[in-house]
């Protein structure tokens, strides 16, 4: 295969947008002026395949884990903080509902 062929797939492969529909009527023209086989150009084409997946993976990745480390320094409640909540808040009320029942015992001054 032709060196600078393959070093144009490869600068393909270094720009995101690039699209398979792209690489494929890319790899067709080379074959057309013989510069690649059909055998070469279907291999040139998996590889591209399979480069970009890797990367999208790669690319996931990141930034999953640039969105958990962001996530963890902002001090959002968990699950478990408002469980506890809930918990204080329904003591809190059943003691006010019990306090409800019982006369007051508050003394004036005159």
């Amino acid at each position: 295969m032709d060196n600078v062929a393959k070093k144009i797939l490869l600068l393909g492969l270094g720009i995101g947008a690039t699209t398979k529909e792209k690489i494929e009527k890319l790899i067709k023209e080379l074959e057309k002026k013989g510069e690649l086989s059909a055998k070469e150009g279907e291999k040139l084409t998996q590889e591209f395949i399979k480069k970009s997946k890797k990367q999208s993976e790669d690319i996931k990745k990141t930034i999953d884990s640039e969105l958990n480390t962001a996530i963890k320094k902002i001090p959002f409640a968990t699950k478990k903080d408002i469980k506890l909540l809930e918990r204080k808040i329904e003591k809190i009320s059943k003691e006010i509902k019990a306090c409800k029942g019982k006369p007051e015992t508050s003394k004036k001054k005159n």
